[in-house]
């Protein structure tokens, strides 16, 4: 929110006197200011008289200093990333600003404060993105601007723009934003405003956050060009082969099944990590079918009656852009067998049998795969011929498969030149590893290799250097580690150790 600039504001022009701006500012419901305005300055309404030799008056002067031109002075240096805060106690201050901070929209490298024991409450100034000078309530209640063209109020942790000749309000304080101080506080500032100076390290958030930013483009990127393809799911070959016949072929070939009754409902069941959903995933990019993959918790909503009204959406969308391919994963969790005691699993079951039966009758190119590794809990209804009736076990890899995504996982590490792929995956192969427990193993290698080599205890004690990254090889021993590490945990049967040679 922000009134129209002023330009070439001439306070002399227009004078305000107390009782007019109390007058205003009652009918706007403002604060009573305890301030006049007279000429092209701000004043109390007790002046302040200064007497003495003129050593006793240069030795007020710093202490009389307005809370304006102390503003105006540090507005001098001000830059994109500096906060000036004004307060009475700093600490409370740094507090209101902290919780204001949804406000700011940069890094900031500086913060000002500048102590007053006149103002009520707390306010921010910093620079927005086109350098212009922004005023942020820090306040439980509202601040008031007053400019040529009347008064604006500012909400609690809100900001607007400020220029020179408009006259903030903090409860009983009137502070003039003005272009520089009167005079001159270049060598004063420092005495009555603290600097607390974070610019180095804003630096290296800046470059960790820029460093992030490229590095999920580089992957988004990757994915767009790479779309995950059977040729990436490894060890499933009986699997896709079923899914071929079942679903892609029909897809991509519906001449040759008008006379076939097709399975519009599969269930892919198997331990969690095998990759049931990263085949469902493959299977639609083959099919170039829309494609939507919920968890089945999505679906669940505490009103009675919504999901299963998000269920009839999702399959008249389906329906509507057909060839479609639906994944619910979890399914066990929305598909559980009915009983008297869970309305709500019966509703979505019955809910969802009947949309299947539609899709059967009008032999709409939509299809589900549904993933559980707790088949035994599916309603008998949903598993029989019809809805469900296509049941896939996906298991572990294969060997052939396991060595493949191995090589997936490992692609991008450095691996030294003594690791015998064939064997290690002839290892993996052995413990039942699936595709995420390689993916486990592979990262916890190279977080031995980081052990090995001290770069954990280097992050700690700040000696850390990328060369230290650069030199790094992940070794046999880092897998055997982890391997032992995994077998130790019960994930498998096998307890005896497990090395390269």
């Amino acid at each position: 929110m922000r009134i129209s600039p002023i330009q070439n504001y001439n306070y002399s022009a227009k004078t305000y006197n107390r009782t007019d701006l109390n007058r205003n500012f009652q009918s706007s419901g403002a604060y009573q200011a305890d301030v006049f305005i007279s000429g092209n300055s701000v004043k109390k309404k007790n002046n302040i008289n200064f007497t003495g030799n003129i050593q006793n008056l240069l030795s007020v002067i710093p202490k009389k200093i307005s809370i304006d031109d102390k503003i105006a002075a540090l507005f001098d240096e001000f830059k994109r990333g500096d906060v000036i805060t004004v307060g009475k106690d700093f600490k409370q201050t740094q507090k209101a600003l902290k919780d204001s901070l949804s406000t700011v929209d940069h890094i900031i490298k500086r913060v000002f404060f500048i102590k007053d024991n006149e103002i009520d409450g707390s306010i921010a100034f910093f620079k927005n993105a086109t350098g212009e000078k922004e005023v942020l309530n820090l306040n439980k209640f509202d601040l008031f601007l007053s400019s040529e063209q009347g008064q604006d109020a500012l909400k609690p942790q809100t900001s607007f723009y400020v220029m020179p000749g408009d006259i903030l309000y903090v409860g009983n304080k009137g502070i003039m934003i003005k272009d520089a101080a009167s005079p001159d506080l270049a060598s004063e500032r420092r005495k009555f405003s603290k600097v607390f100076d974070f610019t180095n390290d804003s630096k290296d958030i800046i470059k960790r956050q820029n460093t992030k930013q490229l590095a999920t483009l580089v992957r988004e990127v990757k994915t767009q060009k790479q779309p995950i393809s059977f040729a990436d799911v490894g060890g499933q070959d009986k699997v896709i082969d079923e899914l071929k016949k079942g679903i892609l072929y029909p897809i991509k070939y519906p001449e040759a099944f008008e006379n076939v009754s097709v399975n519009h409902g599969t269930i892919l069941t198997g331990p969690p990590g095998t990759g049931k959903t990263l085949i469902a995933e493959a299977l639609a990019n083959e099919s170039n079918a829309y494609f939507r993959k919920l968890n089945g918790s999505e679906l669940k909503s505490k009103w009675i009656g919504e999901s299963e009204s998000n269920l009839r959406d999702l399959f008249a969308e389906a329906v509507e852009k057909q060839p479609s391919i639906i994944v619910f994963d979890e399914f066990d969790s929305v598909a559980k067998k009915r009983d008297k005691i869970d309305h709500y699993s019966a509703e979505f079951v019955n809910q969802l049998l009947s949309i299947m039966s539609d899709i059967e009758k009008n032999g709409d190119d939509v299809y589900i795969l549904a993933t559980t590794n707790k088949v035994d809990m599916l309603d008998e209804a949903i598993r029989r011929s019809g809805r469900f009736g296509k049941h896939i076990e996906v298991g572990p890899p294969d060997l052939n498969g396991t060595k493949q995504i191995l090589g997936i996982h490992s692609a991008n590490k450095p691996l030294d030149k003594s690791i015998d792929i064939d064997q290690l995956s002839g290892k993996l192969h052995k413990i039942n590893a699936t595709g995420a427990d390689i993916a486990r193993l592979v990262s916890d290698a190279h977080s031995n290799a980081y052990q090995r080599l001290g770069i954990f205890e280097k992050m700690d004690n700040g000696t850390f250097t990328r060369a230290d990254i650069d030199r790094l090889k992940i070794t046999p021993e880092d897998f055997d580690k982890a391997i032992n590490d995994f077998v130790a945990e019960g994930k498998v049967s096998e307890r005896k150790r497990i090395g390269f040679n």
